[in-house]
């Protein structure tokens, strides 16, 4: 074995190596023998040791367990020297990662930024269409409405034709005017009940009334108060002739308890509109004295034309003189509320006893007080 190990040696090598070898043979054979695995690397690498020593001719060590302890404490030097290696290049890797997570957080917070844009655009637009089709929508329905107003109004047109001989009553007359416009049946309902239907044409009469005056401004500017009121009244009575065969039956449908407000209030629109016509331009309390008690007149008037049979209704024309003077010398004297009162009071009784004549027993009413 040592001539296997020294075969390389010069022989002034080999007499100062063989006396260390001699003296290390005992511990290797005892190593061998114990056949410890973790000692053949020690051995080997004393060996190589050894062999170094030779060709360089420095001292060799002795024994091969300070060769292990040497070899133990550089590779412990070597785990140290890796785990701070490994250590640098964690610290490396983390390091390397930062502008990597910094820019994974700007891109999430621009996409967060870019979603929230398209959120706020979509309200946006959802809040600008919302606002269009509210727009739309009333447009549409402002154009319904006259639609509807214009159809209504040849459906009423049509069905005051069909009132002489059908009446107000039983929508018999509504009906007619559906089937004569080649519309459904159930348009008959644009009219609204019986006593709906006597309203649409006090309201239209009215109307009528309006545009009548407004073009004889000219001519009436010619005449006095009284006679333009006589005017303005006559001409609105006169609207009644072609129904006045079914004008009770008018009367009793408008003095229904559901009906009587509407039909107050058109009474009072027609009795502005004659003393707008006739220039009255008062501001004081005698605004409403007037007003109040040209509605008597009219309604005092109407149920007398009633059961008028004198040809051209002259009787009729008589009694609106009678009455428009006695109004006209009642609203001199009313200049206090007490005054007011009485008046409206006796309008309004004179009309409800005539009202109430009539449809009590179908009697002609007595003339106007």
């Amino acid at each position: 074995m040592l001539r296997v190990m020294f075969r390389g040696a010069r022989p002034s090598d080999l007499q100062r190596l063989l006396p260390a070898a001699a003296a290390a043979l005992p511990a290797a054979a005892a190593a061998a023998s114990s056949g410890g695995a973790a000692r053949q690397g020690p051995l080997a690498a004393w060996q190589q040791q050894l062999v170094r020593q030779s060709q360089t001719g420095a001292t060799p060590s002795s024994d091969p367990e300070s060769h292990s302890t040497s070899a133990a404490g550089a590779a412990g030097a070597a785990g140290s020297l890796g785990a701070a290696s490994g250590d640098a290049h964690a610290a490396a890797h983390a390091a390397g990662q930062a502008p990597h997570h910094a820019q994974q957080h700007h891109e999430q917070h621009v996409h967060e930024q870019q979603h929230y844009s398209e959120q706020q655009h979509t309200y946006d637009q959802y809040a600008y269409d919302s606002e269009a089709d509210e727009q739309q929508q009333h447009y549409q329905r402002a154009e319904d409405d006259a639609e509807f107003q214009q159809q209504r109004q040849r459906l009423l047109s049509a069905a005051l034709k069909h009132v002489p001989q059908l009446g107000w009553s039983g929508g018999a007359a509504a009906a007619a005017a559906a089937a004569e416009l080649g519309l459904s049946p159930a348009a008959a309902g644009m009219l609204g009940s019986d006593a709906q239907l006597v309203q649409l044409f006090v309201e239209d009469c009215n109307r009528r009334l309006e545009a009548q005056l407004a073009e004889r401004q000219v001519e009436l500017a010619q005449l006095d108060v009284r006679e333009r009121l006589r005017e303005g009244l006559q001409a609105r009575l006169s609207m009644l002739e072609p129904y006045m065969a079914r004008w009770p039956q008018a009367l009793s449908l408008l003095a229904q308890p559901a009906a009587a407000p509407r039909t107050l209030a058109l009474y009072a629109e027609l009795s502005d509109a004659i003393w707008h016509a006739s220039g009255d331009t008062s501001t004081d309390l005698s605004w409403y004295t007037k007003r109040a008690l040209l509605v008597g007149v009219y309604s005092a008037t109407e149920l007398y034309m009633v059961n008028d049979c004198s040809p051209g209704y002259a009787d009729t024309w008589a009694a609106l003189d009678r009455r428009l003077n006695e109004a006209l010398e009642l609203g001199k004297g009313a200049q206090d509320a007490s005054t007011l009162v009485d008046a409206m009071g006796g309008a309004a009784g004179a009309v409800l006893a005539q009202i109430g004549s009539l449809l009590g027993g179908g009697r002609r009413p007595g003339p106007p007080l």
